[in-house]
């Protein structure tokens, strides 16, 4: 009896245990159910949906673990019939498959949300609005693979036009792909974890690829991506852009002939801005419009890569990279237009290109990238403002360099440190009070016999102010909402720089500065009489440009006069819906959310706004360029001796060996003839 209880038992475990395989069935679209969304309402987990070639004319919604197949070519699945549904929408489930299909005519082509184990396989996904694919909402461990997305077309207000977005995705797949001629970008990470590998991306109009932090649900989660063997061509913008402290490892990719935009900006092959941590190994890049590598700002390990044919520089570098070449960094770089490498202009106060004797540079007269000949001895003067540690480091991208690298205090004709080859070269000094304010000098002498290009990587003390600083000395009030912690002092350092570059007048516009906890719809808000609302915790970049904006709201309620106001909202008024009008699609919103984000650009980037204006009134569309008159006329200065003049910004990250910070950069210039501010050719920043 007892053996005859315990076969029993085991065989209904077998049974048990078996039952889902035996249970999986395939159900035949249409021969058992006429539409898709009939068949997987009736199917069980692990059901396999064969569906027949044909057009299916629906939005389908899956919530349980089923395959969709389509059973030869000619499958397509049509979501044209509603405006605002994904053609299929995954949801809140696992064990999913997605393969050999046409998905088409849907707000999105596939919508994935807080799902597991899904894969997405070998599908036409064409001519769908806003995204191609979208997964989010905490979705992992997806599978896009051997599928072919085109023509993801923009949705209602010019939103998007991804061929696949990933949103705070983790350990997604995106292999084998070929995904062209989106309105947007080809792929975006947004605090997303993937592998991209063996994709072909082609003609999309914003960057092939793009890295960044969510910057409303996770603003402070970067992205994590490891790229490798894609070929990207023809791709506006950027061939990979990636940004705002993002991470990401770039090996053995080739980018084609990276295209300008409509403004004739940009076209970098590769582009790392804002603090982002890069790899960079065995890539090739040529024909670039801009450069073929653009270094804006962040940490980036450089090994062997090409580049060559860019109508910009092989390499361009400017001075918030912190640049470290690798061991295997046999760098070839030919045929790019504009030099083998350039740097940003690097001229403090007070100095001028008279002092940078035997320099060759490449293309301004003093950068951060140098051409030192055999024998020769180049000068960069730097001035110090806060007491601290004062780091030089010497970067060569040249093999087999003997170089010494020497620092002058100020007056001093002996160097208050040196050192010398083997590279990379690096000194660090404390910077004595009492010569603050005083330029120091850093030395690069090439004791070679070739030619030799040096990266000067300078990083000099910034005052980082604290929340109690900005209450004592700006009378602002710090608060926070009962359920969100005080502004941390990293936060405040950000804030601390952004307002002490304003002037007075414009600083006074805010009375109160309140975190609140994260809210997934909004970053911030402005509440009147100089309040400003900041939701959840971001990265630097993202709480910099929010907090501008808000305080473009207050600018324009308590500073900019009612005929200003009344020239505003008429400027409004005439731009119409015409994007080219605008700083941003949000802008056109209404005349208050222009005035914030004209504002917020300005600050962020004058000198690239004014460019971007500047080629949209060639081509007659001169609204931004008065946009931009506006913003000089709310910055303008009147001098001791009543000479009128403005001030034009920029906010930068800044990377050294230990750190990143922000800065927000400003410089006093004249107005020319047509009320814009007047560039000069090497501009003296002062650094807040």
């Amino acid at each position: 009896m007892r053996k005859l209880l315990l076969t029993a038992v085991a065989l209904t475990l077998v049974v048990v245990g078996i039952a889902p395989l035996v249970l999986a069935k395939t159900i035949e679209v249409p021969k058992d159910y006429q539409t898709i969304q009939a068949a997987i309402n009736a199917a069980q987990p692990g059901d396999l949906i064969l569906i027949a070639p044909g057009t299916y004319r629906e939005n389908l919604t899956i919530r349980k673990s089923i395959e969709l197949r389509g059973a030869d070519a000619g499958v397509i699945v049509d979501g044209s019939r509603s405006r605002s549904a994904p053609t299929i929408l995954i949801q809140r489930t696992r064990d999913v498959v997605i393969q050999n299909l046409e998905i088409t005519g849907g707000r999105r082509g596939i919508q994935v949300e807080r799902s597991q184990n899904i894969t997405i396989k070998n599908n036409l996904i064409q001519k769908n609005r806003r995204q191609g694919i979208l997964i989010t909402e905490h979705s992992q461990d997806v599978q896009i693979m051997e599928n072919t997305i085109l023509d993801t077309a923009p949705d209602e207000g010019n939103v998007l036009g991804n061929g696949i977005i990933l949103n705070r995705t983790k350990n997604a797949h995106v292999i084998n792909n070929f995904i062209a001629r989106s309105a947007w970008s080809g792929l975006r990470l947004l605090s997303a974890v993937a592998h991209i590998e063996n994709n072909t991306f082609e003609e999309n109009r914003h960057y092939g690829i793009e890295i960044w932090p969510n910057w409303v649900d996770s603003p402070d989660v970067p992205s994590h991506a490891t790229v490798l063997h894609n070929t990207l061509k023809n791709n506006w913008r950027a061939g990979v852009f990636i940004t705002e402290e993002s991470v990401a490892a770039m090996h053995s990719n080739t980018i084609l002939d990276t295209q300008a935009d409509r403004d004739k900006q940009y076209g970098h092959g590769i582009w790392v801005a804002d603090g982002a941590q890069v790899s960079l190994a065995e890539n090739t890049i040529t024909g670039s419009q801009g450069h073929g590598l653009f270094f804006e700002s962040g940490r980036v390990a450089l090994g062997a890569n090409t580049v060559t044919l860019s109508a910009g520089c092989g390499i361009y570098i400017e001075d918030g990279v912190w640049l470290t070449p690798t061991a295997s960094a046999a760098l070839e770089l030919s045929g790019n237009q504009q030099g083998t490498a350039c740097g940003t202009p690097r001229l403090l106060h007070g100095s001028s290109p008279s002092t940078l004797t035997g320099l060759t540079l490449e293309p301004t007269e003093a950068t951060s990238v140098l051409l030192v000949r055999p024998g020769e001895k180049i000068s960069v003067p730097v001035r110090v403002t806060y007491a601290g540690l004062l780091k030089v480091r010497a970067v060569t991208l040249t093999q087999g360099a003997s170089l010494v690298l020497s620092l002058f205090g100020p007056g001093q004709e002996t160097p208050i440190a040196q050192t010398r080859s083997p590279l990379p070269l690096a000194l660090t000094v404390a910077v004595p009070e009492e010569t603050l304010g005083a330029r120091w000098q850093v030395v690069v002498e090439n004791r070679g016999e070739s030619h030799v290009l040096v990266n000067a990587q300078i990083s000099a003390p910034v005052r980082l102010g604290s929340c109690q600083d900005i209450s004592d000395e700006f009378g602002i009030l710090l608060a926070h909402a009962p359920d969100a912690p005080p502004f941390h002092e990293a936060q405040c350092a950000v804030l601390y720089s952004l307002l002490r570059a304003m002037p007075t007048e414009i600083r006074r516009t805010v009375s109160s500065i309140t975190n609140n906890p994260p809210d997934e719809q909004v970053a911030g808000t402005y509440t009147g009489m100089g309040r400003i609302n900041l939701f959840g915790p971001m990265l630097r970049r993202t709480l910099s440009f929010v907090f501008i904006h808000e305080m473009g709201h207050a600018v324009q309620d308590l500073f900019v006069t009612s005929s200003q106001n009344a020239r505003w909202r008429e400027l409004f008024r005439l731009s119409g819906r015409d994007p080219e009008n605008f700083v941003s699609d949000y802008a056109r919103t209404n005349h208050h959310e222009d005035f914030a984000e004209t504002f917020a650009t300005y600050v962020d980037d004058a000198i690239g706004l004014l460019q971007i204006a500047r080629e949209r009134a060639a081509r007659g569309k001169p609204l931004l360029l008065e946009k931009v008159k506006f913003m000089a006329e709310i910055f303008k200065q009147l001098g001791s001796d009543n000479s009128i003049s403005t001030l034009v910004y920029q906010v930068r990250l800044k990377t050294d060996d230990e750190r990143t910070r922000l800065l927000t950069r400003r410089v006093l210039v004249s107005f020319d003839s047509e009320g814009l501010p007047l560039l000069p050719a090497l501009i003296e920043w002062e650094e807040f």
